[in-house]
């Protein structure tokens, strides 16, 4: 046999070996098992969904009942206080001017005592500041010096606040006169009705006394009788 038939038998085994490996099928592949299905969840009960009952409502808040004790006293509102001096005083307004003209000046500090710009601030500060107590003594002292400046210009029947007792009147000289004056200052500024000899009367009646005391003029003893019942918290608060 020669050395060329060989090789042709070899390369015809072979390429048989190579058609009966294509021709062969593969070994069968074992089915994967498909997983359990989850448990069903059980659907919730149903809740029903109420309305609450419609009604008045407020974004202030709430008072204390009446088993929570009382609550702490409030100051009147820039546009209060400023409406309330005018009243007492006959219509004398804290301005730079004679209180009848000029730029009212509660109004133009109004921002700095607390009344609110609606944009840093929807509600006024109602609280009595140091900033308030100061700017209150301010115009006291300025209302109270233009009233008694009016009085001393007007007759008897026009005055405010030297009303049962004149400008020139002294304890030592009519003290039934000057207790019935401040018993009208205490009515006007406060609202407190006091009896004659009340201890209340006393207290403001021993300041006009101490004033005149020390100035010698009733009628600066009733301006600082104006400051003092400006400046009080009975005035201002409530």
């Amino acid at each position: 046999m020669t050395l060329s038939h060989t090789i042709r038998i070899a390369i015809l085994a072979g390429g048989l070996l190579l058609v009966a490996a294509c021709n062969s099928e593969p070994d069968p592949v074992a089915p994967v098992p498909p997983e359990p299905p989850a448990p069903a969840t059980p659907d919730p009960d149903p809740v029903g969904v109420g309305m609450n009952p419609h009604g008045e409502g407020t974004l202030l808040p709430i008072p204390p009942g009446p088993d929570e004790g009382l609550r702490g006293r409030r100051r009147m509102d820039i546009d209060q206080l400023d409406a309330s001096i005018q009243r007492v005083t006959g219509g004398i307004a804290w301005t730079e001017g004679d209180g009848t003209s000029g730029d009212n000046l509660f109004e133009e500090m109004s921002l700095t005592l607390g009344k609110p710009d609606f944009l840093d601030a929807t509600q006024e500060d109602l609280s009595v500041s140091l900033l308030f107590t100061k700017f209150l003594g301010d115009a006291a002292r300025s209302v109270c010096a233009k009233l008694v400046a009016r009085e001393l210009t007007v007759t008897a029947e026009e005055r405010v606040l030297m009303v049962m007792a004149s400008p020139e009147t002294t304890v030592a000289q009519d003290s039934a006169a000057i207790e019935a004056n401040m018993r009208y200052l205490l009515l006007r500024y406060h609202g407190q009705d006091l009896a004659q000899g009340d201890a209340g009367v006393t207290r403001w009646t021993w300041l006009f006394e101490s004033s005149v005391h020390v100035s010698g003029d009733p009628v600066a003893g009733w301006q600082t009788v104006c400051v003092g019942l400006i400046t009080h918290p009975d005035f201002y608060s409530y």
